[in-house]
C-alpha cells in the first residue's frame, strides 16, 4: 500500500512537470528563395528579418515633405509638395506572399505637407507694414534681402516667444553680410550688417499692427527716416526685438524686398484652436 502511494506521487509530480510544458512555437512564414525588394536580397528571411533588411532602403527612400512657402524674390506662393515613406509592413507582407524568384517594387506612404498652398490661401492677414529703402547702397539692399530672406516663412506657434536675434543669427562675411553705414555714438560708421535694423524695425511696426506683445525694444541713438519717431527698433549682439504671439492661431511671417520696397505682412493660418 505504501509503495502504491510513493509511486502515485511520483506520477503525480511528473504529470505536474510535465503539464508545465510548452510545445515548442511552430516557425513563421520565411520568404521564397531570391526574392528581392527594389534591389534589396530578402530570400529566405522570416517577417522580423525582412522588416531589418528594409531599413537602409526606408532610409534611402525617405523624401520629407516640403510646406508651401512664400517665394523670398516677390512673396508669391510657392506650392507644397508631398513626400513619401516607405511602409515597411506592407512591403514585409508583400515579400512573404511573393514567389520564388519575384523582383517587387516597396509600398509606399505619402506625407502630406504640415503647411499646403490651400493654407496659405486660406491664411488671413494679421498685421502688414512696408518701408522704403531709402539707402540702396549694394552693401546695405544685400544686407536687408539676405535678413528679409531668413525672416520669411518664420512660423510663430500660439503662445510662442519670437526673437529677431535667434532667427537671423550673427551677421557675418561668411554668411553673405557686407558692409555698410550704421549709427555709431550718435553719428555714422560702417559695420558688416548694416541694415538690418530697418528690417527689424518694418516687422516691429507688422507687430504692432498686428497687436501681438513686444517683449523687447530698442530705439536707435537717433532717428531714422524710413519709419515714424519712435516706431524704430534697433537690432544688436546685445539688443534684441522679441514679442510674443499672443493670438490663438499658428503665425507666418512673409518678409521680402520688391525693388526699393520691404515689406513684412503677418499672416493667421487657418486650422488652429
Amino acid at each position: 500500500m505504501r509503495k502504491a502511494l510513493v509511486f502515485a506521487g511520483i506520477l503525480g509530480a511528473f504529470l505536474t512537470v510535465a503539464c508545465g510544458l510548452q510545445p515548442a512555437p511552430k516557425p513563421g512564414p520565411r520568404v521564397a528563395a531570391a526574392v528581392t525588394v527594389e534591389g534589396v536580397d530578402v530570400g529566405g528571411l522570416a517577417r522580423d528579418g525582412v522588416a531589418a533588411a528594409l531599413q537602409g532602403l526606408a532610409a534611402a527612400r525617405y523624401q520629407p515633405p516640403v510646406n508651401a512657402r512664400f517665394a523670398d524674390g516677390d512673396g508669391t506662393v510657392m506650392p507644397d509638395k508631398a513626400g513619401r515613406l516607405l511602409d515597411v509592413t506592407a512591403t514585409t507582407e508583400a515579400a512573404l506572399a511573393a514567389p520564388a524568384g519575384s523582383a517587387l517594387p516597396a509600398a509606399y506612404s505619402e506625407l502630406e505637407a504640415a503647411v499646403t498652398a490651400a493654407d496659405l490661401a486660406a491664411a488671413r492677414p494679421a498685421g502688414s507694414y512696408a518701408t522704403t529703402i531709402l539707402d540702396a547702397s549694394p552693401g546695405r539692399m544685400e544686407n536687408i534681402r539676405l535678413t528679409a530672406a531668413l525672416l520669411n516663412n518664420a512660423a510663430i506657434a500660439a503662445g510662442e516667444e519670437f526673437s529677431f536675434n535667434s532667427r537671423t543669427g550673427e551677421p557675418t562675411r561668411e554668411r553673405g553680410f557686407r558692409p555698410a553705414v550704421i549709427f555709431v555714438d550718435g553719428g555714422h560708421g560702417e559695420e558688416v550688417g548694416g541694415g538690418m535694423c530697418q528690417v527689424s524695425s518694418t516687422l516691429y511696426n507688422a507687430v504692432l499692427a498686428a497687436g501681438l506683445r513686444v517683449t523687447e525694444r530698442h530705439p536707435h541713438s537717433r532717428p531714422v527716416s524710413y519709419v515714424p519717431p519712435g516706431r524704430d527698433a534697433t537690432t544688436y549682439t546685445d539688443k534684441d526685438l522679441r514679442f510674443v504671439n499672443t493670438s490663438r492661431r499658428t503665425l507666418v511671417l512673409r518678409c521680402y524686398v520688391a525693388e526699393k520696397k520691404l515689406a513684412v505682412d503677418i499672416f493667421a493660418l487657418p486650422g488652429d484652436a
